[in-house]
């Protein structure tokens, strides 16, 4: 038996999880079980029904967001059944959902680190157009700058480390505030600007060639959004520096 907060205790080996949590640490337990470095069959998890909907969410579902791409991404969320809260003594003020997380055996040969920027960039504005995200001009220099800073300091290779990026708010972007100054600072120079305008360019005719212009993140699935990804690595636009 361990006594101990659940997202600050290390993990002894596990084969399977079976737990009623607490709603309000879903995200961060399932993020740190998953991205982990334990390997386990799987977790069978009662959640907030809302909570669930969003993990068991498709591209295309109103609900489809940056915590069910990732946690897709590595492994296979099962609906099993509804819970209502008249279940439960003293009722509480919601229903919920049992569903199982399984860990896939294999899973795509990506940088996490750089899938996890990636994605929060293309989410942060889920239903705009890729085109629309892309084109923005702070957006853009924060990009090249940190392109330049990868090409300096090389490629941070599969770090599968308990994600820092990823979280169930669509809205929020928590890694940009130091790159937004650096492009507040360099969008004034001449140079820069130039620099910025091939940079764009090069953004906007990868995704023209590619057919990605006018798509929608929120409609895009995992196979899709990886594909892009490499695209833009390979003509040297990267998300993590």
């Amino acid at each position: 038996v361990i006594c101990g907060d659940a997202l600050k205790t290390q993990f002894p080996h596990f084969d399977l999880c079976v737990a009623n949590i607490p709603y309000g640490i879903s995200s961060p337990l399932i993020l740190k079980m998953l991205f982990g470095t334990h390997n386990f069959r799987s977790a069978t998890l009662l959640l907030q029904k809302e909570f669930a909907k969003r993990l068991l969410a498709n591209p295309g579902d109103s609900e489809f967001n940056r915590l069910a791409v990732n946690v897709k991404l590595v492994s296979d969320v099962q609906f099993l059944m509804d819970v209502s809260k008249k279940d439960f003594v003293p009722c509480p003020k919601v229903d919920s959902s049992l569903v199982r997380i399984q860990p896939k055996q294999e899973i795509p040969l990506v940088d996490l680190e750089e899938w996890g920027a990636f994605i929060r960039t293309c989410f942060s504005k889920k239903n705009k157009t890729l085109g629309a995200i892309f084109k923005q001009k702070k957006k853009v220099i924060e990009l090249m700058i940190r392109s330049k800073r990868v090409a300096i300091t090389g490629r941070h290779k599969g770090l599968c480390v308990e994600d820092r990026g990823v979280a169930d708010d669509d809205n929020i972007d928590p890694d940009m505030s130091d790159d937004e100054e650096l492009a507040e600072e360099d969008g004034s120079d001449t140079t820069c600007n130039k620099e910025s305008a091939l940079f764009k360019d090069k953004i906007v005719s990868l995704l023209n060639d590619r057919g990605y212009t006018d798509k929608r993140p929120s409609k895009l699935s995992n196979e899709q959004l990886l594909s892009l990804l490499s695209a833009f690595n390979e003509v040297g636009v990267y998300f993590c520096g």
